[in-house]
């Protein structure tokens, strides 16, 4: 967990929320330096990843959503604006519902609302189902690594962060990976979110997203009644191109910010 507190009056935090298999450092190493120059900034690793608490038994995305209002509650935060990424973002979402007094505004990035709607995302599941085996053997802890070969071969940054990387990456197991995994099949907010589109809010929609369909998150985005801000970028962006990343959240923050304050 990282929190960094001042005591600039009328800016809140931002709660910053990971991705799925990733961590707080590993999904926002780029944007935690900029952010705290205009932001109090506090986040942590989900239940199951990185230094996270470990998982006991099935849970829900609702249960991680309790897990982050713990953290506030024991740091005397009472509102936040969230930004999250991919399973963040779905996080970020179910706290917004259940305790909306608690989130002045939402910046949702690469996640949508439900994610068994095509035949290739169902196929995904029943395949990801399949390394069951491997998880009970204590193997294939490095799989989450290995979605960065490619971009490892071809992005300088990439290859002089990788020994981090696959240090941090590692860190998650792969039966949290697919404890994770079967909460966000579970998750459905589709036609469940009318309650939010009185909050500020920003969907970071990336264009050229090969997990998290272009189309699914611009109907998170409707159904929310979110301002879009369009990224050409695929679902790894965050590290492969990291001052993208940066600059895209600084202004959907902004934007959100705006908004909150009346300004």
């Amino acid at each position: 967990m990282r929190q960094t507190r001042a005591d600039r009056d009328g800016v809140l935090p931002v709660l910053l929320l990971h991705g799925w298999t990733w961590s707080l450092d590993v999904n926002f190493f780029g944007l935690m330096p900029p952010l705290s120059q205009r932001h109090p900034i506090v986040g942590l690793d989900q239940r199951g990843h990185g230094r996270g608490l470990p998982i006991a038994g099935e849970f829900s995305i609702a249960d991680c959503a309790e897990d982050v209002i713990a953290v506030l509650d024991v740091l005397n935060i009472d509102r936040v604006i969230v930004c999250g990424f991919s399973l963040g973002g779905l996080v970020g979402t179910h706290m917004a519902l259940a305790h909306p007094q608690r989130v002045a505004g939402l910046v949702l990035a690469a996640c949508a609302l439900n994610y068994r709607q095509n035949r290739r995302d169902r196929l995904l599941w029943t395949a990801l189902a399949t390394a069951a085996p491997l998880a009970r053997l204590n193997r294939g802890n490095s799989l989450p690594a290995r979605y960065f070969g490619a971009n490892r071969r071809s992005g300088t940054d990439v290859v002089n962060r990788w020994p981090w990387l696959h240090a941090e990456l590692t860190r998650t197991p792969l039966a949290a990976v697919l404890a994770i995994g079967r909460a966000v099949q579970r998750h459905d907010l589709r036609g469940r979110v009318q309650p939010l589109r009185n909050v500020p809010s920003v969907v970071l929609l990336t264009d050229n997203d090969t997990l998290c369909r272009p189309a699914l998150q611009r109907q998170l985005a409707d159904q929310l009644g979110a301002h879009v801000i369009p990224v050409a970028a695929d679902h790894d962006f965050p590290v492969v191109h990291p001052d993208l990343f940066a600059a895209a959240v600084l202004d959907a923050v902004a934007r959100v910010n705006a908004r909150v304050s009346g300004a």
